[in-house]
């Protein structure tokens, strides 16, 4: 049996299940060692029908996951972590993400659909914060977008092209920006216990880092990069025109909460958010930037803040597709349970009566 890809599935299932190949050999009493494993990973050797049995069977996976013909490649990758992600974890969270988007290519696959990804920010080279500005721009005129608030970032994101996982992590990750080879973008959103004025603001972030064509100078300064991403992020949702109609003038020397508050509630940006915003566009000043962000960091600590956005971030068109390749006889209960992740009966349950 000739399994070009087995290799690299196989860790790809390993490391998804978090074991390390010693544990992996561990759990199925060395029925494959620790070496064979090795071996097979590093495509020095091929399974029997037995084995893969029993790897499949270990790592609670059906063994048509290790007979696929593709194996989707990362061309790149940007984290947005904190130094306490371990590599175990990073590498699960990229793992899970890659079967994530392979069960969404292949139900893409089997719909005909075939829609390339197109960056219309590609020919900007960012080289300064005005720049930036024009990108977040020219992506709401060319999505169509306007300049009003945005309910669900994911949705609009998904319906451009781009492909969104929400998962649930601790509080060591925000998001991750991957760069697909011969595919559309894939973005990673940490939803687990966050504000969603947080989410928001992050799976914008990580679309900077998808989208932005940044100079050579700019990539040399990772912490610029970030500050361009997090600038970025500002002008996406909440443009200039309307930031200037909401605070009532491209100057002011004293606001109130509640100004804030309302603008925070209508179009879904942290507080401090928009004072970074308008200190950046020079409608307040350093020192009143510096005293609200004092203020608000004693008031309501480091991560909270008063208001709150009335509104939901979801991922949406995976499960229509699924719905539409089921309703369409395409796919089986079976084969939707394991594109999904779900269960047989769940799948059934999901399932519109005919």
């Amino acid at each position: 049996m000739q399994l070009d890809n087995f290799g690299s599935r196989l860790r790809s299932a390993r490391l998804i299940a978090g074991y390390s190949l010693r544990e992996l050999a561990e759990l199925i009493d060395n029925e494959v060692t620790k070496q064979a494993l090795s071996k097979y990973e590093n495509n020095q050797m091929q399974p029997t029908s037995a084995v893969l049995s029993i790897l499949a069977k270990a790592l609670n996976l059906n063994i048509d996951f290790f007979v696929q013909d593709s194996f989707v490649h990362f061309k790149s990758k940007s984290f947005r972590k904190k130094q306490s992600l371990t590599q175990k974890e990073e590498d699960q969270i990229l793992e899970r993400a890659r079967a994530y988007y392979e069960n969404y290519s292949e139900l893409e696959s089997i719909l005909g659909i075939n829609e390339a990804f197109n960056n219309p920010v590609k020919d900007l080279i960012i080289n300064n914060y005005e720049d930036v500005e024009k990108a977040a721009i020219t992506l709401r005129e060319v999505w169509q977008l306007g300049l009003q608030p945005i309910s669900n970032l994911f949705e609009m994101i998904e319906f451009v092209g781009i492909r969104v996982s929400a998962i649930h992590h601790d509080d060591k990750i925000d998001g991750v920006s991957i760069e697909v080879e011969e595919g559309n973008p894939l973005v990673i959103v940490n939803v687990s216990e966050k504000p969603i004025e947080r989410i928001r603001f992050t799976v914008i972030h990580e679309l900077a880092h998808t989208l932005l064509n940044f100079s050579e100078t700019i990539k040399g300064d990772l912490k610029l990069v970030e500050k361009l991403c997090h600038y970025f992020a500002s002008c996406f949702l909440l443009p200039y025109k309307r930031l200037v109609e909401q605070i009532g003038g491209t100057k002011r020397t004293y606001i109130k909460i509640d100004e804030l508050i309302r603008i925070k509630e209508y179009f879904g940006i942290s507080l401090r958010a928009v004072v970074y915003r308008l200190k950046q566009n020079g409608i307040i000043t350093d020192n009143y930037h510096k005293l609200w962000s004092i203020w608000l960091n004693k008031t309501y600590g480091t991560t909270k803040e008063p208001g709150e956005f009335i509104g939901q971030e979801k991922t949406n068109r995976f499960m229509q597709l699924l719905d539409r390749a089921l309703a369409e006889e395409l796919i089986t209960a079976s084969k939707a349970a394991s594109l999904s992740n779900l269960s047989i009966q769940e799948i059934r349950n999901f399932q519109p009566v005919g």
